[in-house]
């Protein structure tokens, strides 16, 4: 699969969290636009809860196993 360009709205800080977990599970790269509003580095720690994160990697290697599965 070739890289796919999509642009989105972030709504609020619990979405960017997720957005910068794939992006360190290198599932996705994000990459700022020119014109864009400066994106400030934050320290993430913290920000959602363990059980919230591991809720979050165990749905994404769900759904990375529902791809590479073989479908009949």
């Amino acid at each position: 699969m070739g890289v796919i360009h999509v642009q989105i709205e972030v709504l609020n800080e619990e979405a960017m969290a997720i957005l910068e977990q794939l992006e360190r599970l290198n599932l996705i790269k994000m990459v700022e636009q020119s014109g864009a509003r400066n994106r400030k580095k934050k320290n993430w720690i913290g920000v959602i809860s363990k059980e919230t994160g591991q809720k979050m990697l165990e749905h994404v290697e769900t759904s990375r196993n529902e791809w590479e599965r073989n479908i009949y």
